[in-house]
């Protein structure tokens, strides 16, 4: 069968599987090779830690105070691929024009998944190659999706990003260690004590230690939560120590 190879294959690997898939735009195949002599990714030192919030307002919020907007892929092609749904309809189905328009729809679908992947690669590359270890919340996706929310969770594809970090963080070395996300948005980083807000509320007051950006907050309750796992491999460094985290951190921008 012939294909068109995008990068060849390198000499003494043993082709060890070979999965054939369908796409829309045509088929493609994924061939896994095997090589002793390629060494194993030795675990990095932690020296440098981050908490990671993820939202549908920003695509994440991290501890140090970085910010990712959401793209919006699916949002943004809604009315270009509804009107190709629509023209869709209105053909006879089996017809030649009905499988061509078929076709297109797929196609424009995916267009979008492809977008967004990349988009989850490159911001997991970033991540990765800042950070030893990176804290993130174990988010139950599929519940989630069941809310009135659904089309906006599905749009940023938290689940499919948390697997893509971990993939690429394990390659490079680095950790990725997920945590309980109950309670990170309402307790406050600082002293623990719960303020109660809504979804549609952005920054948390909390009569004690004064008002910050909600999403930051959480950043680093996550990462304060993580700190304290005993799943960490290694030893965490000293200015990363989750006990003075919360009061010597000088980025909580308090307004």
């Amino acid at each position: 069968m012939p294909v068109v190879l995008h990068r060849p294959l390198p000499e003494g690997f043993v082709p060890k599987t070979c999965t054939v898939v369908r796409k829309a735009d045509g088929w493609y195949v994924c061939i896994t090779l095997e090589d002793k002599s390629v060494p194993l990714p030795e675990p990095v030192p932690i020296k440098k830690a981050v908490g990671i919030d993820v939202g549908l307002d920003r695509f994440l919020t991290t501890s140090d105070g970085e910010v990712v907007p959401i793209p919006r892929y699916y949002r943004r092609a809604q009315k270009h691929l509804a009107r190709q749904q629509r023209q869709l309809s209105r053909k006879v189905k089996g017809s030649a024009n009905w499988k061509r328009q078929a076709t297109k729809v797929a196609c424009l679908q995916l267009h979008v998944a492809r977008q967004r992947k990349a988009f989850h690669y490159q911001v997991a590359h970033w991540l990765v190659g800042q950070y030893d270890l990176l804290v993130v919340e174990d988010l139950n996706v599929r519940g989630l999706a069941r809310t009135r929310l659904a089309k906006s969770i599905l749009d940023a594809a938290w689940g499919r990003f948390l697997d893509i970090l971990t993939a690429v963080a394990v390659k490079r070395g680095k950790q990725v260690l997920r945590v309980d996300p109950r309670g990170t948005s309402q307790n406050c980083c600082v002293c623990e004590e719960r303020a109660p807000k809504t979804l549609s509320e952005r920054v948390h007051n909390c009569l004690r230690c004064g008002s910050w950006d909600r999403d930051l907050n959480a950043a680093i309750q996550i990462l304060k939560r993580g700190l304290r796992s005993p799943r960490i491999r290694g030893d965490v460094g000293g200015r990363w120590d989750c006990r003075s985290l919360a009061v010597e951190d000088p980025g909580l921008p308090v307004r």
